[in-house]
């Protein structure tokens, strides 16, 4: 019935990463963050007002300066290089990926560095091109092995990609590091989404043991109950979650789809519409099929 879905949520600050990316970037390619425009239409006028409005995060001003001034070589020189990543990162900014990925692919044959190839690498997670991303990012682990911010990315990746083995064997080398909750909450999904809830319910209770404070342990456990129709075990994760966090609106949802399928239909209907009200939209389709018009 409930499907769990965490791949976007467990790399969110990768998927939303483009601040980050441009501070590298400028920090990397000299960008000026405070400049103006000299007079005159030279290359390094333009080149100096096109870096100012990527500083000001004008990218689509900044992108048509870059392709101007690309526009009038027809042979690329080592001064063209850096123009060309500049514009590369524009067109990410501005979710044109494919043209991004056409000029960072031109840079990285002139440029192979590492800063590029991080460009592309986010590019490419946007494009959802798993392969591609994971040949830079494995590129990446073997010159810097055992670096957690690079497996927790790749695990992510592999998770995005259905590649549960493989994410699950990044997950168990980052928790020789660091068994916080998180990490250890995704390893038990590994073996759901494997198809193997028991193993993965065994972990969330043992992550509930030793965090109880972590509400997601609660959520992952109530949900693949609900799938396995064990509702009244669901409702006992429920409870526990409602006790540390009593608003959890995903809670609220998945109690009112308990005790609905308990035949509890007010009662069930109440949570539903908590949660609908809270701002919950999956709750939609319940309050149509089990509470418009129940007593």
């Amino acid at each position: 019935m409930l499907k769990l879905n965490v791949a976007n949520s467990m790399m969110s600050y990768h998927r939303h990463a483009r601040c980050a990316v441009a501070l590298i970037m400028i920090t990397m390619m000299g960008i000026p963050l405070i400049t103006f425009a000299q007079p005159g239409k030279t290359r390094e006028a333009l080149v100096i007002e096109a870096d100012t409005l990527i500083g000001r995060e004008d990218y689509a001003g900044a992108l048509k300066i870059f392709s101007r001034i690309l526009g009038k070589s027809r042979d690329r020189t080592t001064e063209d290089y850096p123009l060309i990543y500049k514009r590369a990162y524009c067109y990410y900014a501005l979710n044109e990926f494919d043209s991004a990925l056409t000029d960072i692919n031109s840079y990285i044959k002139m440029v192979p560095d590492e800063q590029a190839r991080l460009l592309r690498a986010y590019i490419n997670q946007e494009l959802e091109d798993y392969d591609a991303q994971l040949e830079d990012l494995n590129a990446f682990i073997v010159a810097n092995p055992g670096n957690p911010e690079l497996l927790r990315w790749r695990a992510s990746v592999y998770i995005e990609s259905e590649r549960y083995r493989d994410a699950r064997n990044d997950l168990a080398q980052l928790m020789a590091f660091n068994r916080g909750p998180e990490l250890h909450a995704y390893f038990g999904l590994t073996y759901y989404y494997l198809d193997d809830p028991d193993s993965a319910m065994m972990i969330f209770d043992e992550v509930i043991e030793s965090n109880p404070d972590y509400i997601q342990s609660y959520i992952y456990a109530s949900s693949i109950s609900l799938e396995q129709e064990a509702s009244d075990l669901a409702l006992q994760y429920i409870e526990q979650g409602l006790n540390v966090e009593t608003g959890n609106l995903t809670l609220l949802f998945y109690k009112g789809i308990a005790l609905v399928e308990k035949e509890k239909i007010e009662e069930g209907c109440r949570c539903l519409t908590k949660a609908f009200e809270g701002g919950l939209d999956d709750a939609t389709d319940y309050l149509k099929n089990y509470c418009y018009g129940a007593n």
